[in-house]
């Protein structure tokens, strides 16, 4: 399950953190489905002072969504997938996401252009 990122929030180095899990002393069976989770998005925001926190009030909704995903081994789009990985293949979640393109609208593409402006705009004053 790859998680949210600045999960480790008040720490000093930048960690992109993940759960593997794996029963010990046991052959993962040949062409059998694995669970990937892209569990990015857990509701909780980030303030200054208190660093990640539930203001909004969503984890226990994200948190019940997440465990049904994984329980029931479930395929959702933007959330979760199942692929049959080898040794060799990539081992995260990403690697695998199909991208609901119906979900997109006018005002996240917004969004989403105006904050990498942002981001690249205090990157390179950053530096000059």
């Amino acid at each position: 399950m790859s998680m949210p990122d600045e999960l480790f929030f008040n720490s000093n180095v930048g960690v992109v953190s993940c759960i593997m899990v794996f029963t010990a002393h046991k052959a993962h069976p040949k062409n059998k489905e694995t669970y990937f989770g892209y569990w990015k998005d857990d509701g909780f925001v980030k303030r200054k002072i208190k660093g990640r926190y539930d203001a909004l009030n969503k984890w226990q909704s994200v948190k019940e969504k997440w465990i049904e995903s994984y329980i029931n081994k479930k395929s959702i789009a933007g959330m979760s997938v199942m692929k049959s990985v080898t040794a060799d293949d990539e081992w995260c979640a990403e690697a695998y996401m199909e991208t609901d393109y119906n979900s997109l609208n006018e005002i996240d593409f917004i969004k989403t252009i105006k904050d990498f402006v942002f981001t690249n705009e205090l990157y390179i004053k950053q530096w000059n």
